[in-house]
């Protein structure tokens, strides 16, 4: 633990003293605005700052929202702003040069179920996540410091002395925690000194471009294969929020190391060289990058009061489309428990962020890794048509809807009544009130509470749940009945059950029954300290 004074080059009359708060999110990507939202709706105080000046407004890193962090947006009360501007709907045409391999419409397949709402990618730039996540956290008063960098952050038992500069300003920031949501360069992370560890692919590069385009067809994307390069000969995807294209393709260095420039004169020819359809006019790019592939994750997700999420803790493969996703997933597991935490859970709550998170990255790494090397091989064309025929089924679960903490130290099963298990995704289903009043299990779950739900024959509860009196979370009851049966086949259930779900939307107990004493003894986690 790092507590020497900060080392940031200060002076009296531009130094200001700091600020306390509960919780300082360093970065205000989707990660880190994302943490910020389920921290806010818990009633925490957070200050969210970025060092860069200005929001984004462009680009096409982050274009893909999966099925799992729909519903997460869905719990913070963003899912419908997202599917607004997001896309559902592009066929899929791969070519090899101007000849068409194969036209997909992988919409029949993707249809809403009881239990997933949400059953495919929706695209959508990143910059219009951000808008989305930024304009809900305003309406809970908290509002991004653009233009303001971490420089350096010290921390003892009690809390974290961050020093960062606005400007020519260098001022003090005090919080209990602070989360570094700063990517895969992330501040946070180097001053922790936490390892960063693995590989940057160098002999990889892609140049990435936001492009105008005349006279492709629009409601599809268009992938061209190459044996040598699989689908890194040339991506283009309408991104109709934008009203352009995303367009990607590898390129090798020259004899001298040199790669091409992302210039619109550069993606023309390459267009010109490995598409060749007529009628086709590539503008000059408004975004465009180099990127290569890097492959890294951290050995622990926690210093002390400092901890890490997205990128800042994970960085891998875009293959598959699950960095931005894996990030918004780890927000939401760690915004409950701070929440609980300074409400007076235990400290070791927090610990469970890591356990239940670092083999999820873990394995999105060893999955995107491969899904990489597929793409990129002579067959790459087909792989990824098949991933969007069916992304679940496409050698991993690119839906994240598969994910969860079985044999967690969250997790409790009392008895073999239910299929589902503890750790386990609760899926939602249309079900019923007990009053008779029609809803859906994601409606009982919305918000920053914990749900008891109960299906059958219980006998009442008493009104006071353990540590329902608000220093942990809100633990709401829900008895619901399942007329037309989908709670059951949701949840394998083969008779009267009680399940217990967290606030983030994973199961924590599940049995037959469950009387206080058993409630008191699962929640003894998560309770506050007597």
């Amino acid at each position: 633990m790092r507590t020497a004074r900060a080392t940031a080059d200060t002076t009296a009359d531009a130094t200001t003293h700091h600020h306390r708060t509960d919780v300082l999110v360093v970065g205000a990507g989707p990660v880190g605005l994302a943490l910020a939202l389920g921290l806010a709706r818990a009633g925490v105080d957070c200050r969210v700052i970025e060092r860069e000046p200005e929001f984004r407004d462009r680009g096409v890193r982050g274009k893909g929202v999966n099925p799992r962090t729909l519903e997460v947006f869905d719990d913070l009360g963003v899912v419908d702003a997202i599917l607004d501007r997001g896309t559902l709907d592009l066929k899929v045409r791969t070519y090899e040069g101007s000849r068409l391999l194969r036209e997909v419409d992988p919409t029949p397949g993707l249809r809403p179920t009881p239990d997933r709402p949400y059953a495919g990618m929706v695209l959508l730039a990143q910059h219009h996540t951000e808008a989305v996540l930024r304009e809900r956290l305003a309406a809970y008063g908290v509002t991004v410091e653009a233009g303001t960098e971490l420089l350096d952050h010290v921390q003892d038992a009690h809390g974290v002395l961050a020093t960062v500069r606005r400007g020519d300003r260098t001022e003090r920031l005090g919080a209990r925690y602070l989360v570094g949501c700063d990517g895969g360069r992330s501040t946070v992370r180097k001053l922790a000194g936490i390892p960063f560890l693995g590989e940057t692919w160098e002999e990889e590069r892609f140049l990435m471009a936001s492009i105008e385009v005349d006279g492709l067809d629009a409601d599809a994307m268009h992938i061209w294969n190459d044996p040598r390069l699989g689908v890194g000969a040339l991506v283009m995807v309408p991104m109709r929020a934008d009203g352009n294209w995303a367009v990607h393709a590898c390129v090798d260095p020259d004899a001298r190391g040199r790669i091409p420039a992302p210039t619109g004169d550069t993606f023309r020819a390459l267009f010109a060289e490995r598409a060749g359809l007529p009628g086709v006019t590539l503008r000059e790019p408004v975004w465009s990058t180099v990127w290569r592939p890097t492959v890294r994750m951290v050995e622990r997700y926690r210093d002390g009061r400092v901890l890490l999420a997205g990128d800042a803790a994970h960085c891998h493969s875009a293959a598959g489309g699950q960095g931005m996703n894996t990030g918004i997933q780890d927000a939401h597991n760690l915004s409950w428990k701070l929440a609980a935490v300074l409400r007076g859970a235990p400290d070791a709550l927090l610990d469970s962020y890591q356990a239940e998170r670092l083999p999820v990255a873990r394995a999105v790494l060893a999955a995107t890794s491969a899904q990489h090397r597929a793409l990129f091989g002579a067959d790459g064309a087909r792989v990824l048509t098949d991933q969007f025929v069916n992304p679940a089924a496409a050698g991993s679960d690119f839906t994240g809807l598969s994910v969860g903490y079985r044999g967690g130290p969250l997790s409790r099963d009392l008895d073999d009544s239910t299929g589902i298990r503890a750790g386990d995704r609760a899926p939602d289903a249309p079900c019923t009130a007990a009053d008779g009043t029609p809803t859906r299990l994601f409606d009982l779950f919305r918000g920053p509470h914990s749900t008891l739900l109960t299906i059958g024959d219980h006998p009442a509860l008493p009104a006071e749940l353990p540590f329902s009196n608000g220093h942990f979370t809100e633990i709401r009851r829900a008895a619901v009945l399942d007329p037309d049966g989908h709670v059951a086949r949701a949840y394998g259930l083969r008779g009267d059950a009680v399940v217990l779900v967290r606030p983030d939307g994973y199961v924590a107990l599940t049995g037959a029954t469950a009387d206080p004493g058993t409630l008191a003894e699962q929640l003894g986690g998560y309770a506050p300290v007597a």
